[in-house]
């Protein structure tokens, strides 16, 4: 069957898609060059947790290799070209892929998008403003409680720090995709609260591969605030499903609920 007057030809489709690739590229390219300039600035945001947990950085931090400092700008240019950038690449690709969804797609896509980023950014700030300076300081007073003096190399220290941020970043996008899950049909409020204790034992691991150190403190303060956002998830799954089927009786729903069956 011939392609309808408006649809396009394949080659005209990865035309666009290659210039879509080219300004999303030029948008991270631009967004790095700022943060390549603008290093020092961003270097004391990441530096303020570590002063807010009551330490002096030029005391506990050092560089042990020569190019040591150069590759820390180069790994927070990146990181401020990927954040910066990111608004750009996403209007970019949702010029580019916007078209092929049907109307009712296109209503959810900036709702989705716009919880997505807020979660994100909730996530990264609870991690940066509260749990952060809590742990620096944890660690900082465990190692002088054995007598051993803080000394830590920057590439490590941004590294720990951007871990966390971003971990808990991602761990906070946990209700928008049992929110997605639960409206597709993909999963059920049900099966969530009956699966609870298999959640918990998912969240350790999770919060395990996701914090930078493997102690429990740090595990204990990742995996405590997914906990309660999987709880809050499933009455949220509950909420979509009353929505979708108000004729179904409430306690159907309710996390953990088994159905009795007949006696043979």
């Amino acid at each position: 069957m011939p392609p309808s007057s408006d649809e396009k030809p394949f080659l005209d489709h990865l035309e666009d898609l290659r210039w879509m690739l080219f300004k999303a590229s030029g948008a991270l390219v631009l967004a790095a060059i700022v943060g390549f300039v603008e290093t020092k600035p961003i270097l004391e945001l990441l530096l303020a947790p570590l002063r807010k947990a009551g330490e002096d950085p030029t005391k506990i931090l050092r560089v042990l290799g020569v190019v040591d400092p150069f590759s820390v700008q180069i790994q927070i240019s990146l990181l401020t070209g990927i954040v910066l950038s990111l608004p750009a690449v996403l209007y970019f690709v949702g010029e580019f892929l916007l078209p092929a969804l049907t109307p009712g797609e296109k209503r959810a896509v900036l709702p989705v998008f716009s919880v997505g980023a807020l979660l994100f950014l909730l996530g990264g700030f609870f991690s940066y403003a509260v749990l952060l300076p809590q742990t620096l300081r944890f660690f900082v007073q465990y190692s002088r409680s054995l007598g051993v003096e803080n000394q830590w190399t920057l590439p490590n220290y941004v590294d720990f720090v951007i871990q966390m941020v971003v971990g808990f970043g991602l761990a906070f996008e946990l209700p928008l995709v049992v929110v997605l899950l639960t409206y597709f049909g993909i999963l059920r409020a049900e099966l969530l609260g009956r699966y609870r204790r298999h959640a918990i034992v998912a969240i350790i691991v999770a919060a395990a591969c996701i914090t930078p150190t493997s102690d429990p403190f740090t595990l204990f303060l990742l995996a405590a605030p997914m906990y309660l956002l999987y709880e809050l998830s499933v009455w949220i799954a509950i909420g979509i499903e009353r929505k979708k089927s108000p004729r179904l009786s409430p306690p159907a729903l309710e996390p953990g609920f088994k159905e009795d069956k007949p006696a043979v």
